[in-house]
């Protein structure tokens, strides 16, 4: 079992968790990818992924020419995408940060978080000070982007174990099973997840690990409030990255935008 201490608001991607990443998503082209690109390419100048992880997006942005940095918190998620940045010919700039202590030597036109990162940090206090870091990095009239959910789907299965994903892992060929249970606290707007990880090789469980992670989601005027109170203005918002109205709302993003 894989253990330590994780401080402040940050989620455990050590070990499994940091290898095992990239069996959450499918292959490009992915649901948000052609969207920031456009976003980042209109801006122009040097863009910043916050929570870049194993490099998703900010790999691809760079083939296709475009200039983005990154910034995570694992060492083990940068050291994947080095490898992976290697292997493909790149040479990304990374920092190893927490997004609520960002300190980084230059200033970006944009600034994006994807697919939920920003919700890690799960204490407001945390939240605030990242977006006022979020907006110490921008040039002036630069734009942040940012990407959350709500958690509809998983409000009727409270307390259940459920299969979430599974793959092979590439290193080995090994089957890979992650199951995820969790518990919504519906006035706080705060989710703790568990997340087990299994390992089989020959039909033998041969590893397991489990982790523990809390999000906190947020509504439309929530965060709005919230971006205007640190600074930021020409704040909107819209659901889904698509410029036609989502099938389920459920599924989709609200996706906010805002200037320093």
């Amino acid at each position: 079992m894989e253990g330590g201490a994780v401080t402040k608001s940050d989620w455990d991607y050590r070990g499994l968790a940091a290898e095992c990443y990239d069996l959450w998503f499918p292959r490009e082209p992915y649901w948000d990818q052609e969207f920031f690109f456009e976003r980042i390419r209109e801006n122009q100048g040097i863009a910043l992924e916050v929570a870049s992880g194993t490099g998703r997006l900010l790999l691809p942005y760079l083939r296709d020419g475009l200039e983005v940095e990154g910034v995570d918190s694992s060492e083990e998620m940068l050291a994947i995408c080095r490898r992976k940045a290697e292997d493909a010919n790149l040479r990304p700039v990374l920092y190893r940060q927490l997004m609520q202590e960002l300190d980084l030597p230059r200033k970006y036109r944009t600034i994006f978080i994807p697919n939920g990162s920003f919700q890690i940090l799960a204490e407001r206090e945390e939240a605030f000070e990242a977006l006022s870091r979020f907006r110490c990095h921008l040039e002036p009239g630069g734009e942040l982007l940012i990407a959350v959910s709500v958690p509809w789907r998983d409000f009727p299965h409270q307390g259940q174990w459920r299969l979430r994903r599974s793959g092979t892992r590439p290193s080995d060929g090994a089957s890979v099973l992650i199951h995820e249970c969790t518990q919504s606290d519906l006035v706080e707007q705060v989710q703790d997840q568990w997340l087990r990880f299994e390992i089989f090789r020959d039909g033998e469980l041969v590893q397991s690990i489990l982790r523990t992670h809390r999000l906190r989601w947020y509504h439309k005027h929530e965060l709005s409030l919230m971006l205007e109170r640190v600074g930021f203005s020409e704040i909107s918002v819209q659901l889904g990255m698509d410029t036609e109205p989502p099938d389920d709302v459920h599924d989709t993003e609200l996706i906010f935008s805002a200037c320093s």
